[in-house]
């Protein structure tokens, strides 16, 4: 198997979580409804134990094959099952499925419209350009996205239609009562609430993050400090799975932290940019011919400074953090 483009994705991933993690659209009330339907079950009523869903237990390749030639995108989260979609003209599109987040509400009058789907409804998101997503809303005030993004190709490439299949996929799965879990081991990171592995006491000390508290996602994998905006400081701290950390590009380093093998990032690699990940391995994650590990993975943003005095402030937090994870029986 080739290997996947980490770096490309994983810059995605790191501006994703620090943008537009942790909330999605608009409240699971808004926007008009059509086709009527019964109220959803709340996320745990459906999904069960939000930390081991599995959500390519709810994600349906075969769906999506009539838009193109589908492959699995590999594991770089616990949250959210990818794959691509080559498309008939040559375009690829990149589809999660899975991601849980609470429902926060949309900007005065930019209610986005809900359609009924059996007991469940599904707001279609207005597109943005390379991006269109629907989410999923369950009646505890949490929403399942499911977003589909163009990675190359033709800009009017019909990404709403392919996340408008996988969300009816995901609904059909639930419907039926597929959602599946993982089995994780006892020292998993799954398992462990990251909003406990860092002290709110050490994120005071980054400039701008004083008097900030940590939110938790609702899977409890993704714990932040700060706003969800550029212009703002904040640290998040995810608990993911992937390819092992390793240095790709100049700005980034390998280096021991708290004992654990770290690798300290730039994120893109320009030292202009005042955005830093460190991430340590942990325990072998998925089939062992993978090769996967669960990941641990600080990113820093502290705007006003540079890239090198956001990897130090990350150096402190993991330094911190890190002696607080499960053992992972070495460095990591």
């Amino acid at each position: 198997m080739p290997p996947r483009p980490r770096f490309r994705w994983m810059a995605l991933l790191i501006a994703g979580l620090l943008v537009l993690a942790g909330c999605v659209g608009g409240p699971a009330g808004s926007g008009p409804v059509a086709g009527g339907g019964k109220p959803s079950a709340s996320s745990a009523g459906v999904l069960g134990d939000l930390r081991t869903f599995d959500p390519c237990s709810v994600a349906d390749p075969a769906a999506l094959a009539r838009f193109g030639q589908v492959t699995d995108a590999g594991t770089v989260s616990l949250d959210y099952c990818l794959h691509r979609v080559q498309l008939a003209d040559g375009s690829v599109v990149q589809v999660a499925v899975g991601e849980l987040a609470e429902s926060t509400p949309d900007q005065p009058g930019g209610g986005a419209p809900v359609v009924a789907r059996g007991q469940f409804r599904v707001r279609q998101e207005p597109p943005l350009p390379g991006h269109c997503a629907r989410d999923v809303l369950f009646d505890d005030g949490i929403a399942m996205r499911v977003s589909a993004d163009l990675l190359s190709g033709d800009p009017g490439a019909g990404l709403c239609a392919v996340a408008e299949t996988g969300a009816d996929a995901a609904v059909g799965a639930m419907q039926q009562h597929r959602a599946g879990h993982r089995a994780y081991p006892p020292d998993s990171l799954a398992v462990v609430d990251p909003c406990t592995v860092l002290d709110s006491a050490v994120v005071h000390e980054v400039p701008g993050l004083e008097q900030t508290q940590p939110r938790s996602t609702p899977a409890r994998h993704q714990c932040q400090w700060g706003e969800q905006n550029a212009e703002s400081p904040r640290v998040r701290l995810v608990h993911t799975a992937g390819d092992p950390p390793r240095v790709l590009h100049g700005a980034a380093v390998e280096e021991e932290i708290a004992g654990r093998r770290t690798v300290v990032s730039i994120v893109g690699g320009d030292p202009s940019v005042p955005l830093c990940s460190a991430e340590t391995g942990h325990i072998p994650f998925g089939d062992p011919a993978g090769r996967q590990v669960e990941v641990a993975m600080l990113v820093v943003a502290v705007p006003g400074a540079d890239g090198i005095e956001a990897c130090e402030y990350a150096r402190g937090l993991a330094q911190s953090a890190w002696p607080r994870l499960p053992s992972s029986g070495g460095s990591g």
